[in-house]
């Protein structure tokens, strides 16, 4: 069997092809509509905020089982309902004139999105990747971000050409296409069952397999401590609590007397310096491994919320917009590396999707809690300082969990 061919990155781009179906579309572009359908329907941005909220947080609870669906159920199958409810859903958002319609519609567009990421894409590249791991999660979690920085800007125009309504269904039907490939292409969950060793391998070991039917290595057969994992839970939790921030930069930029435009820049700035962030986050770990390398991606948000709470010229804000992307490489690659790190291969299927529930959990709450403070308090500066607050904790947590696993 090859342990290397066209057929591992062939494999790899349809995982990107899921990645923007199940983040990109529906949760990184969605910042550009907040304020239009606000306007529309003449309701608080924190009200129309919370069928994204609610999308993200049925995200967070079909996160637990999406593992367990993967097994029960073919892969493909479960894709292609997961991208059907996403899609069919958001089609039917850009019919909707109340809020009651847009939460049920959140709803399962959330489900939909839970099937198809995170849980079952990085258990796909963790099976058909033993060799340059960091870098292919890191590329195909980074086109979350590409679609962010790609389609918010075109977002903007449709919106302001064709309205709202018919730009949430053109992203519906987005959501279907960039999926076609997964589900048309053939290969399985295990390598091994498509004549493939993972990428990298050197010889097919007999490994221990877990009840999900996935390989582990021996070595990383290691104990759990829960002391270990609940601040890890909390360090997620609380970071992914400003991924929603961002999304609200064009809202922030008419508040402080710039044009919606200035505000989608700076979306798209983060969105595109989110890609670097989130590719280099996975080629640095493989030299200064992945607690260092997130502890800087820590240093930079917090630098950024201090850059945009003390100046307000347009080229500050776009260079604070440039270094909050850096946000985006924590929930998806640092915790991702950061959970194989300290916990082992062995416990990735059984701990992930717990701590994947938390990146969507905190995000969900990130997106409507933002729009909130603002309706309740007319700006957006104490969400910029509530995030600089964070990423201090959160500084502080990542140095306890080292100290603690270097103490066990």
């Amino acid at each position: 069997m090859k342990n290397k061919s066209m057929k591992h990155w062939i494999v790899m781009l349809t995982l990107c092809g899921i990645t923007i179906s199940a983040i990109g579309l529906p949760v990184m572009t969605n910042g550009v509509f907040i304020t239009p359908i606000a306007t529309s329907l003449g309701v608080y941005r924190g009200s129309v905020a919370m069928h994204n909220t609610l999308t993200l947080f049925m995200k967070a609870i079909m996160s637990l089982y999406a593992g367990v669906l993967i097994k029960k159920y073919p892969f493909k199958l479960v894709i292609l309902v997961g991208v059907l409810l996403a899609g069919i859903s958001n089609i039917l958002l850009g019919f909707s004139n109340s809020l009651v319609m847009f939460n049920i519609l959140g709803i399962i567009r959330g489900i939909g999105s839970g099937l198809l990421a995170w849980v079952p894409v990085t258990i796909v590249v963790n099976e058909w990747f033993e060799e340059k791991h960091g870098l292919v999660m890191s590329i195909v979690l980074s086109f979350s971000s590409v679609t962010g920085a790609v389609f918010s800007p075109i977002f903007t125009n449709l919106i302001g050409t064709i309205g709202w309504e018919q730009s949430y269904q053109i992203m519906g039907l987005l959501i279907i296409a960039f999926t076609i490939p997964a589900l048309v292409i053939p290969y399985t969950l295990n390598p091994r069952d498509s004549g493939y060793l993972p990428y990298g391998q050197v010889k097919d070991e007999q490994e221990p397999v877990d009840k999900k039917g996935l390989t582990i290595k021996r070595e990383d057969q290691r104990s759990v401590n829960g002391l270990l994992f609940g601040m890890m839970f909390t360090f997620t939790l609380l970071q992914t609590m400003l991924i929603g921030v961002p999304q609200h930069f064009p809202g922030f930029a008419e508040t402080i007397n710039f044009t919606s435009g200035v505000g989608a820049t700076m979306l798209s700035l983060a969105m595109l310096s989110s890609i670097a962030f989130k590719l280099g986050m996975g080629y640095i770990s493989d030299f200064v491994g992945p607690i260092k390398s997130t502890l800087s991606m820590v240093f930079l948000v917090g630098l950024a919320s201090l850059m945009i709470i003390l100046f307000h010229s347009e080229g500050m804000l776009y260079a604070g917009a440039l270094l909050f992307g850096a946000v985006f490489s924590i929930p998806s690659v640092s915790v991702t590396l950061l959970t194989k790190e300290f916990f082992g291969r062995y416990h990735f299927v059984r701990l992930y999707p717990i701590l994947a529930f938390a990146t969507s959990l905190g995000a969900a709450f990130s997106i409507s809690l933002v729009g909130y403070i603002f309706d309740f308090t007319g700006s957006y500066i104490p969400a910029f300082i509530f995030s600089l607050v964070v990423n201090i904790v959160n500084f502080g947590i990542l140095w306890a969990m080292v100290r603690l696993y270097k103490n066990k």
